[in-house]
C-alpha cells in the first residue's frame, strides 16, 4: 500500500537558514501560499514521485517475542544515484497522518536535491505508549534486529536518522543519546519530555557534551497539550545549543497546535540534518557553472556561501573577494542593485575575517 499523501511543496518555502543555538520562528500564516500550491500540485505530484510504493514487512522479533510490522519505503529505482544508503527511521507509521506527512516531506526534499535518496523506515507500534515510554525493548529491536536487517538488504548506512513526534520525539531523543553511534541524527517534533520523571532530560545533561551529529528540535505554541511541553523543550534547547560536537537546529512553530507541528516540522528537520549534504551538492553545481561562466560574480558568491557553510572559511573569503571584484564588470546591474550586492558581499567578507582572526 502506498502511504504517500499529497501535502504540496510548502516545506521548500518554509525552510529557514539555521544557526547553532538560535531560535527561528515559523508562523502558521506563512503557509497559506503553500496550501494553494498544494491544490495546484495535487494532480501532478504522484507522477514525479521519487519514492517507490511502500512495503509492509513482518519481522519475527526475538526482542518482543512476537511478529512486528515495519513500513519500508525505498527510493524510486529510476531515481537512485547515491552509492551509499541513508536510513531514516520514524515512529508512528501506523498513524496515516504522521506517515503521509513524513513521506511527502521526504519525497519533495529528495526531488529538489535537498536531502539524499534514502530508505524511509516507519515503525508500526503494537502498544504505542508502552513501547515509546519504556523505551529499551523498542530500542533493542531497532539496533539488534531492524538495522542489521536493513544493512543485509541495502548495505551499511552512510547516516541513520531517527525521528518522532510527541512520545515519538521523546523516544527518538533517548535513542540518539543512548546509541549515538547507531543513530547519527535526531528529529524531535513537539517531544513530550515529562514522562518517567524527566529521565530523558537527565540523560541529556549527562550525555550532551559526548554526542555528535545533528539534532533538530521544534515545538508549537497553540492549545494546552502543546503549550505544556514548551518548558522542557526549552531546557533541552538551552543545553544543546552550544555543544561543540553537535549541529543543533531549533524552530518555534508559532500558531501550530500539537498535532499540526509534524506538517512542517518533519520537512524542516530533514532539511536541517542533511544541510551539509545539500551544500556539498551546491558546491559541485557552482563549480560546473563556473566552468562556463568563470567571471560571473553570482556563481562565485554562491560557491563561497557553500564553502562557508562547510566551514571552509578561508576559501570562502577568497571567493567572496573575487565576486566583489567582478561585480564592477556586470553591466546588467543597476546602480541600486550594484550597491545592494556590494554591501552584501562586503558584509560576508567581514564575517569571514572575524572568524579567521
Amino acid at each position: 500500500m502506498q502511504y504517500v499523501t499529497l501535502l504540496g511543496d510548502f516545506i521548500e518555502n518554509a525552510k529557514k537558514t539555521f544557526k547553532t543555538g538560535w531560535v527561528t520562528t515559523v508562523s502558521k500564516g506563512n503557509i497559506f501560499l503553500f496550501i494553494q500550491l498544494f491544490a495546484c500540485n495535487f494532480c501532478f505530484s504522484q507522477s514525479y514521485s521519487h519514492l517507490s510504493i511502500s512495503d509492509t514487512i513482518t519481522i519475527h522479533s526475538k526482542v518482543f517475542d512476537a511478529k512486528r510490522k515495519v513500513i519500508i519505503t525505498k527510493p524510486s529505482p529510476t531515481k537512485t544515484e547515491e552509492k551509499q544508503s541513508n536510513y531514516i527511521v520514524y515512529m508512528d507509521a501506523d498513524d496515516q497522518n504522521i506517515n503521509g506527512s513524513f513521506l511527502q516531506s521526504a519525497n519533495n526534499l529528495i526531488a529538489n536535491k535537498e536531502i539524499p535518496q534514502s530508505y524511509l523506515i516507519g515503525i508500526i507500534h503494537e502498544n504505542r505508549n508502552t513501547e515509546l515510554l519504556e523505551k529499551d525493548k523498542l530500542l533493542n529491536f531497532l539496533k539488534e534486529e531492524l538495522i542489521p536487517l536493513l544493512e543485509d538488504n541495502y548495505g551499511k548506512a552512510n547516516k541513520t536518522t531517527i525521528a518522532g513526534h510527541s512520545f515519538g520525539g521523546y523516544f527518538a531523543t533517548y535513542a540518539f543519546l543512548k546509541d549515538n553511534d547507531v543513530f547519527n541524527s535526531c528529529i524531535a517534533i513537539s517531544p513530550a519530555y515529562w514522562p518517567n520523571k524527566n529521565d530523558v532530560i537527565e540523560l541529556l545533561l549527562e550525555k550532551a557534551s559526548l554526542v555528535h551529529g545533528s539534532f533538530y528540535l521544534a515545538v508549537g505554541d497553540k492549545r494546552w497539550d502543546e503549550i505544556s511541553l514548551r518548558k522542557n523543550v526549552f531546557k533541552v534547547q538551552k543545553t544543546l545549543r552550544n555543544q561543540k560536537n553537535l549541529s543543533f537546529g531549533f524552530n518555534d512553530l508559532t500558531g501550530f497546535a500539537h498535532n499540526a507541528t509534524p506538517v512542517v516540522g518533519f520537512g524542516l528537520g530533514l532539511s536541517f540534518v542533511y544541510d551539509e549534504w545539500e551544500w556539498m551538492n551546491i558546491l559541485e553545481e557552482q563549480d560546473n557553472k563556473l566552468k562556463q561562466f568563470p567571471d560571473f560574480w553570482g556563481h562565485l558568491e554562491i560557491k563561497a556561501d557553500a564553502l562557508f557553510h562547510l566551514n571552509r572559511v578561508s576559501e570562502a573569503k577568497s571567493f567572496y573577494q573575487e565576486a566583489l571584484k567582478n561585480t564592477a564588470e556586470d553591466k546588467h546591474l543597476s546602480k541600486s542593485e550594484m550597491r545592494e550586492v556590494t554591501k552584501r558581499l562586503r558584509t560576508k567578507i567581514k564575517k569571514c575575517s572575524k572568524i579567521l582572526r
